[in-house]
């Protein structure tokens, strides 16, 4: 029952930490953003924490210390919001009865297959190390930088320790639960019923019946979330003329969101053109560079740059794998054939070239070309995981367009709420994917579902129905999306205590295997472990490398690894 009930608190406690984080970064970088309420001041502590981790990691171990420290100020930034805001107690009642809510899905037995290879090492490292140049070596996964991995390495607290390196999914869809209830129940309390507020509702629907289960999310799916705001944000900035004096706030908040899913998986820095796209739109580039906003243009410069140069550190490139990114021939950096192949090798991959028991017989270098995997793709890939996510987007789209053209009058209003270019852009972004990287996992839920949740929310908004229907029919298909998640939920706790033993009444912790370590290199104050009989890293002493025959020397007062060749 003890480990329950710290698991819980710390949940609790780390969760208004990141909020209040969220509090301090609106008060001192941009105090606009406290007009905003509880749920964006989380996604904002989010990205505050994730910038926080990336920069101190350089200088300390994110040890107990350090991380007690930290969320004491995220603490304090919390109580600031409750006596700031009028209607903050309410808020965080209602933000309460969402996480009891959901709760469930932060028990996790077994967490994904990448977990265990460098998810957790990753983040442990950094919680007790500092940052080390040219980890990339240790593994593949090492060069995948991530700032999941740095809000999970300053979650290492006494007693629960990495006990919640998987939580930061679960806080991110918490949020968005709690954005999106909070957007559509304001949208019928002031009768303003339009394609944002089917987009939305659509949208949580998907998410919470697509993305139950946690332990899955790794670092792909909480950015595939986040592309669902950004896109919210954009054609609520794009077409809707009624949060005028919002449009400076949702602008630098879109520009958050973009940077803080980039941060997660790199890909994502392409929807900053979205960005320029607004401000030709709404003529506002002047207005955007004013005063108020260096603090925060500063912040995300910083974060970008942080970002770019961690990648370069861990790899010799600015954003691995693309070759082209890749300066100088530093000790550390990965060799640029290697760097190559290993793109060929993640796009040979995504074109369904391989996986766990077959392999295309086509070199993948020629694989990847003139459409030579395509038929491959449909096969292996498109069916049954690209098929299987597109009935269930139908299915959820037909089920919500019939269930509001039920309730709805024979007369319809002939409002333009949006035209072509709202399908066109995410069209061009779809292409992208399916043309270079088409699998799921990078992005492929959000941009197969966004064509048709924009279509079926366009013809939604057309419709002429009583508020007091939409209020009723809005109230059952979020009680369905929270059941679904719940009762999801609930089958693969009760899979995973049947098959993996998983004694969920004793402890709530999720399983580590038991690896001993061995060193690899030893120096008076720095030493580099591996495992014995090539087992995955999971828990073991760090840092923890894959590569057993490594050097190292100092690097600007850092330790630098790089290999013995």
């Amino acid at each position: 029952m003890s480990e329950h009930l710290i698991f819980i608190f710390y949940i609790f406690f780390l969760f208004f930490s990141t909020i209040g984080h969220g509090v301090l970064f609106s008060r001192f970088v941009y105090k606009d953003f406290l007009n905003l309420n509880v749920g964006y001041q989380g996604l904002i502590g989010f990205f505050s924490l994730s910038l926080i981790s990336l920069l101190t990691s350089y200088i300390l171990p994110h040890d107990i210390i350090h991380n007690i420290i930290l969320h004491i100020f995220g603490i304090i930034g919390f109580f600031f919001y409750l006596k700031l805001k009028k209607k903050s107690i309410t808020e965080i009642k209602y933000l309460i009865i969402l996480i009891l809510i959901f709760l469930i899905g932060a028990y996790v037995y077994k967490n994904h297959d990448d977990f265990p290879y460098y998810h957790l090492t990753y983040a442990l490292n950094l919680s007790e190390n500092r940052f080390i140049v040219g980890t990339g070596i240790f593994s593949h996964g090492f060069r995948t930088f991530s700032s999941l991995f740095y809000y999970h390495s300053i979650l290492y607290m006494p007693y629960i320790k990495f006990y919640l390196f998987h939580i930061g999914p679960f806080f991110i869809l918490i949020l968005y639960n709690y954005i999106i209830i909070n957007k559509t129940l304001e949208c019928i309390k002031v009768n303003k019923i339009n394609f944002l507020f089917y987009f939305s509702l659509i949208g949580l629907i998907f998410i919470n019946i697509a993305f139950y289960r946690i332990s899955e999310h790794g670092t792909d799916r909480s950015a595939q979330i986040l592309l669902l705001l950004i896109f919210l944000f954009f054609y609520e900035l794009f077409y809707f003329e009624g949060f005028k004096k919002r449009q400076p706030i949702y602008l630098n908040l879109l520009l958050i969101l973009i940077f803080l899913a980039s941060s997660m998986k790199a890909i994502y820095y392409l929807y900053l053109v979205l960005v320029p796209i607004i401000l030709f739109k709404k003529k506002f580039i002047i207005k955007f560079f004013e005063k108020k906003n260096y603090a925060i243009i500063i912040i995300l410069f910083i974060s970008l740059s942080g970002n770019l140069l961690t990648n370069y550190f861990n790899t010799g490139c600015l954003l691995y794998p693309a070759e082209i990114t890749c300066i100088g021939d530093k000790d550390w950096s990965i060799p640029k054939k290697e760097v190559k192949r290993m793109s060929i090798h993640y796009e040979w991959w995504s074109k369904a070239g391989g996986g766990p028991g077959y392999e295309s017989e086509v070199k993948p270098s020629e694989y990847i070309k003139n459409f030579s995997w395509l038929k491959n793709w449909i096969d292996r890939h498109f069916f049954n995981k690209v098929s299987d996510t597109l009935y269930g987007i139908l299915l959820i789209c037909l089920i919500v367009f019939l269930s509001f053209k039920y309730f709805s009058k024979r007369k319809l209003r002939k409002k333009k709420n949006i035209n072509y270019l709202a399908y066109i852009i995410p069209l061009l972004f779809l292409l992208e994917w399916f043309l270079k990287h088409p699998a799921m996992r990078y992005g492929g839920y959000v941009l197969i579902g966004l064509p048709i949740f924009i279509y079926v929310s366009s013809k939604l908004s057309d419709l002429e129905i009583s508020i007091s229907k939409i209020n009723k029919v809005t109230i059952v298909f979020l009680s369905i999306a929270m059941i679904s998640f719940v009762g999801r939920n609930i089958v693969r706790l009760n899979k995973e205590i049947n098959f993996y033993n998983y004694n969920i009444i004793k402890s709530p912790l999720f399983y580590v295997e038991n690896t001993k370590s061995k060193k690899i290199l030893e120096k008076s104050d720095f030493i580099v472990y591996t495992t014995e009989e090539n087992k995955m890293c999971w828990a073991s002493k760090t840092p923890c490398s894959y590569k057993k025959d490594i050097k190292s020397k100092k690097f600007f007062g850092l330790n630098m690894v790089y290999a013995n060749d």
